[in-house]
């Protein structure tokens, strides 16, 4: 009977280990898609290639791309119908940032090409803690990532607001979006190292 307990032991933190895994393994594939398509976006314009409306076609392809992937890791995890569940309701409260920032906003004060090419930043923080607060929340849930993602980009838009304050240029503008991404990387970064050493505790706790 000890011997089964200890496998069944075994079992339970294999299960919770590959969940924490999953869930960080999704910090990267998303920070390398979204960081490395919008870079793209960002020196096709500076070489004078393409306008802004490029962002929209290569942020589409990183969301779709990396959805892709991410389900194909997602069916090689234990399924959890819960979680499943609470992540596509709440994935509904990571657009509705944006949804305000780049329609309801601009319908009513006027707004400069530095708030569209920087409030995505901001936008992503809200989505992802309002994402993570409602589909992490649960008690037994392996580890608050959205949150704490969410959290840190949050904390770190403000360095924005200085920005604003310089005499606008095309450099400028280029320059804070690149900021931005380079921000998000970071942190994305910084989530998932966080994640994986939460994931090594599983297993040698």
């Amino acid at each position: 009977m000890e011997e089964m307990a200890r496998l069944g032991d075994i079992a339970l933190k294999l299960e919770k280990y590959r969940s924490y895994i999953a869930s960080a393994l999704s910090w990267v594939i998303f920070g390398m898609l979204f960081g490395s398509l919008i870079t793209l976006g960002s020196s096709l314009i500076l070489l004078g290639f393409f306008d802004y409306r490029i962002f929209w076609i290569l942020v589409a392809i990183a969301g779709v791309a990396g959805g892709f992937i991410y389900g194909k890791f997602l069916k090689m995890m234990p399924e959890d119908r819960e979680i499943r569940r609470r992540w596509k309701i709440g994935s509904i409260f990571l657009f509705i940032p944006f949804i305000a920032s780049y329609s309801v906003i601009p319908s009513i004060v006027h707004v400069s090409e530095l708030y569209y090419n920087t409030i995505w930043y901001p936008s992503l923080g809200f989505g992802l803690l309002l994402a993570g607060l409602y589909a992490e929340r649960a008690k037994e849930y392996p580890v608050r990532s959205a949150t704490y993602g969410g959290l840190l980009i949050v904390l770190t838009s403000p360095v924005i607001i200085p920005i604003s304050k310089l005499p606008m240029s095309f450099n400028v503008i280029m320059g804070s979006g690149l900021l931005c991404v380079s921000l998000m990387i970071l942190i994305y970064f910084a989530v998932f190292v966080y994640v994986f050493f939460r994931a090594q505790r599983v297993i040698y706790a």
